[in-house]
């Protein structure tokens, strides 16, 4: 019968998932899927949650992916359910992480024939998936046919590099079996099945040769090379390629300007090493807008690690360095080289081909181009520091929650404003922690969702730092939150709108800059939390933010906790931080003591 044959078809393929280490899933309701989440549920050991949209459930799984390395399933129905899936998808593609993407269809002869609730689902993400297959209608002789296809998924979800896969699993009318007997959990067939070990993203997966070849071609250029720096910016493997990174700095006694998204900037290896002799940079964003700076520290060679700098004073310095040799070193599946600086482009994974090069390396670069950096590093986090109690500056209140992190947390910063507060003024191993953000394609769509999904993904407390926009767009994803095992701690900067704009020459085009720019929603958000049943709590100061947050990662479940800031009053604190952290750098580099 069709629907027993359904069943089987689905549960063949979730079992493959399965017994290949896939054990969450999210599901969003639907008709069409109902064979896959009947063989869902029949595997007592998958970890299912309901998402009533389809865009949270896919961030949700890229956030899991994100934290955990490993791929969760998404599971949805046909139609318009899956368009809502692409966001996610899209950062997924673009920052190497794994999901697997299974939809439900109709069956080919309604497609495009104005059967309800059908579309073209078989190419609808593009080219960004690392496989994909449009199965054909369930047949009882091709089981064996169904469960290959889904290990090919899960593998290529995986990679390297991993990211996004898409199953579009059709399915005839009557879509469940005849009786409810047989699907149930404790079914003694799905008791017999165990799940197995899924690789985790992450892992290098490159012949030796590559890795060898590349670290001879990275010590060449460092043997001719007077004045080299390292520049780490945001990893899609952070635990793996941070520490490598920090450690390749360290033996090399080479200037790291490590992102905060680098997994290098906050190590216990950055922190044991000495600031005037090696520096891990991470003010960087705010002396470089000096040209006297950017040319006192000229480099002559660039090694380049993970992708685009979250810093835009870094990213343009980059350009004004093109006297230097540059040298990318990445893995990945999309070329990390947009401004097309490189003059050598090493395809081999980051972290074991310094591991070599530092391995076999003597010498180091002279003492006077470490010191420096060292002075001008010093010199700028100064002034960064003097602001740390500042309550008007939003930059603050990014170094007061890395503060308040515990060893085992996690923090997950939103696109915008947040991850560059994040990155101009959290200093370098102040915080030995994790932080992660989507900032693949840099959106800030399915935060909150993103962020619940990373506390799925692994032990420990997780923090969302989040700006009202990125908040807004993602308040479905509070759905999640009832699962009272997650430990999530929401730190909402509301600045009644679009921050960030304020940072931008278009702020001086009003009157069309308040209403189409800012876009202030006057919304209060303490409604949205009481909507959901989560606690939310008021905070004034960067010191109070602080203990709120050390408080909120001891208690589970998840917390909301606000700050309200004036856009335009941090705007000028944010330029006078700058412009004096400029200053003492410039005068510790000699260039103007004056300033």
């Amino acid at each position: 019968m069709t629907g027993e044959l359904n069943f089987a078809w689905a549960r063949e393929i979730v079992g493959v998932l399965y017994r290949g280490g896939v054990t969450e899933v999210e599901v969003a309701p639907g008709s069409r899927s109902a064979p896959l989440v009947l063989a869902v549920r029949s595997f007592p050991g998958i970890h299912a949650r309901v998402h009533l949209d389809e865009r949270s459930a896919a961030f949700f799984a890229l956030g899991y992916g994100r934290r955990s390395g490993r791929p969760a399933a998404v599971v949805t129905t046909s139609g318009t359910a899956v368009a809502n899936l692409l966001p996610a998808v899209v950062e997924a593609d673009a920052s190497d992480v794994p999901v697997i993407i299974v939809t439900a269809d109709r069956p080919g002869r309604l497609r495009g024939a104005d059967a309800p609730q059908t579309i073209d689902q078989p190419g609808i993400f593009g080219p960004r998936l690392r496989f994909e297959a449009d199965l054909p209608v369930p047949e009882p002789d091709a089981l064996p046919h169904a469960g290959r296809i889904a290990s090919e998924a899960l593998g290529s979800a995986v990679g390297p590099p991993a990211g996004p896969v898409h199953l579009n699993v059709p399915f005839d009318k009557p879509l469940h079996p005849s009786s409810p007997a047989g699907v149930e959990v404790g079914d003694e067939r799905a008791s017999s099945s165990a799940p197995g070990s899924a690789p985790e993203r992450g892992s290098p997966g490159q012949p030796d040769d590559a890795v060898e070849r590349g670290a001879a071609r990275v010590a060449d250029r460092l043997a001719a090379a007077r004045r080299p720096i390292l520049v780490a910016g945001p990893s899609s493997a952070p635990d793996a390629e941070g520490p490598a990174l920090a450690e390749f700095a360290e033996r090399l006694r080479i200037p790291l300007l490590a992102d905060s998204l680098s997994g290098a900037r906050f190590t216990a290896r950055a922190r044991r090493a000495a600031p005037a002799r090696l520096p891990v940079c991470g003010a960087y964003d705010h002396y470089l807008r000096d040209p006297a700076v950017v040319e006192r520290l000229a480099p002559d060679l660039i090694l380049r690690t993970g992708r685009t700098p979250t810093s835009v004073a870094l990213e343009t310095t980059l350009e004004r360095w093109r006297d230097a040799a540059q040298v990318v070193i990445d893995a990945g599946r999309r070329p990390k080289d947009h401004q097309r600086l490189a003059d050598d482009y090493v395809r081999a994974p980051a972290g074991p081909v310094l591991a070599r090069v530092a391995a076999s390396a003597s010498g180091a670069p002279a003492d006077p181009w470490r010191t420096l950096w060292s002075r001008a590093e010093a010199a700028a986090w100064s002034a960064v520091e003097e602001a740390a109690g500042d309550p008007a500056n939003e930059g603050a209140y990014a170094a007061a929650v890395l503060g308040a992190l515990p060893s085992d947390a996690t923090l997950f910063v939103a696109s915008s404003m947040p991850v560059r507060d994040l990155d101009t003024y959290c200093r370098p191993a102040s915080r030995e922690v994790r932080v992660l953000a989507n900032r693949g394609a840099n959106g800030i769509d399915g935060t909150v969702s993103s962020v619940l999904g990373c506390a799925a993904g692994g032990a420990g407390p997780v923090v969302g730092l989040l700006g009202d926009l990125a908040f807004y767009h993602d308040m479905n994803g509070l759905l999640a939150a009832r699962d009272l095992e997650l430990n999530v701690v929401l730190v909402l900067v509301d600045n009644d709108g679009g921050g960030i704009f304020h940072m931008l020459p278009i702020r001086a085009f009003e009157p069309a800059f308040t209403p189409y720019f800012a876009t202030p929603h006057g919304l209060d958000f303490r409604h949205a939390a009481r909507l959901y049943d989560i606690r939310f709590r008021d905070v004034h100061g960067p010191a109070q933010l602080a203990e709120a947050v050390a408080a909120a990662v001891r208690r589970p479940g998840t917390e909301i906790v606000r700050v309200r800031t004036d856009r335009e009053t941090n705007r000028r604190r944010h330029e006078g931080v700058r412009e004096e952290a400029a200053r003492r750098a410039a005068t510790a580099l000699g260039l103007a003591a004056d300033r």
